[in-house]
């Protein structure tokens, strides 16, 4: 299949810059040079120009130190992963060893941006008072499929983009190693049967098949893909019409606060309200996404969507119910 079919290819990002040659940018040169330059005015404005090293003066060395820095400056373009560009990667490097390490509880919290799970509505509450839910979507297999095929599902899901999401989402997918020992583990279980031992040439087959797939797995690096769609609505959404000449007015900064203090409803109200929207939304996305061919979507249970952002946060998957960690009586006086 050719890799230049525009649906099926994810671009670099939206804003692409002007290519000086190959994949190559302008920002790309600029990370290139950059260590050289900084070698180069540290030579030239901060070291003494009588300074020497081993009998040699650093003037003298200057352009091969020079040439040194630009090899390391090019070589951290050439590694920059192609999801990304050099300068935004740069950027994510120097974030990462420049944040701490270790937080508070209370600062944890304003990282995750989780507040509450309503496990009776299947919600999640942000910190600023947005509702979350989500879709899990089953695609189709397209392993075996033709550039028509590609194409009509590309088609399809544009199309559940232009007529049925009216509103923001988010798509999510993750990744995690093939459980080959939970899988094996039954055929293992099987040699210590009675029958199997009972016959030598059964028992062999069974350890022959457990190495070959193990083998084989790891050869081929299987994984598990799950991918979601993430449906929000905040309170502003749902305390006036939509595109009324109140939701408009509420905009301005000022104005707003007035107007949301008189005429949104009580939290209680507004709390139901989103809930009720909200599903209507996810049932949008899921009939949209049951009209793709092959396609399936459920939505998933506020249980198992604390277990995907576990994991998000863990960088490993959290299997476990995650809804019996949580806190539902008062730690004082019990329920009334």
């Amino acid at each position: 299949m050719s890799t230049g079919d525009t649906t099926k290819r994810i671009p670099k990002s939206l804003g692409t810059e002007a290519q000086l040659f190959g994949t190559y940018t302008l920002g790309d040169v600029a990370i290139g040079l950059l260590p050289g330059v900084v070698v180069l005015l540290v030579l030239q404005v901060v070291v003494d120009p009588a300074t020497t090293v081993a009998r040699y003066r650093v003037q003298s060395v200057t352009l091969p130190l020079v040439a040194c820095a630009i090899g390391v400056g090019a070589l951290f373009v050439y590694l920059t992963p192609p999801y990304t560009t050099s300068i935004d990667w740069l950027t994510t490097f120097a974030g990462f060893h420049g944040r701490g390490r270790e937080h508070d509880y209370e600062s944890a919290k304003t990282l995750t941006g989780l507040e509450e799970a309503h496990l009776d509505d299947d919600v999640l509450e942000r910190r600023d008072g947005a509702l979350v839910g989500m879709v899990q979507v089953t695609p189709p297999s397209m392993a075996l499929a033709t550039d028509e095929e590609w194409r009509a599902t590309a088609a399809a899901f544009q199309s559940v983009l232009d007529t049925v999401v009216e509103f923001p989402i988010q798509l999510f997918s993750t990744t995690q190693e093939f459980p080959t020992a939970d899988y094996v583990a039954h055929y293992e279980r099987r040699l210590d049967d009675p029958d199997v031992k009972a016959n030598p040439r059964l028992a062999a087959l069974i350890e022959h098949y457990v190495a070959w797939y193990t083998k084989e797995l790891a050869a081929r690096r299987m994984t598990i893909r799950d991918h979601y769609v993430v449906v929000p609505i905040t309170p502003e959404e749902v305390q006036f019409e939509h595109e009324s000449l109140l939701q408009q007015l509420a905009a301005i900064p000022v104005v707003g606060v007035l107007l949301r203090a008189w005429f949104a409803p009580p939290l209680v109200d507004e709390y139901t309200t989103m809930v009720a929207a909200l599903d209507e939304r996810l049932r949008h996305v899921e009939r949209g996404l049951h009209e793709i061919e092959g396609c399936t979507a459920a939505r998933v249970p506020a249980d198992e969507m604390l277990s995907v952002v576990a994991s998000f946060w863990h960088g490993e998957p959290r299997a476990d119910g995650m809804a019996a960690r949580l806190r539902t009586r008062p730690l004082v006086g019990g329920r009334r």
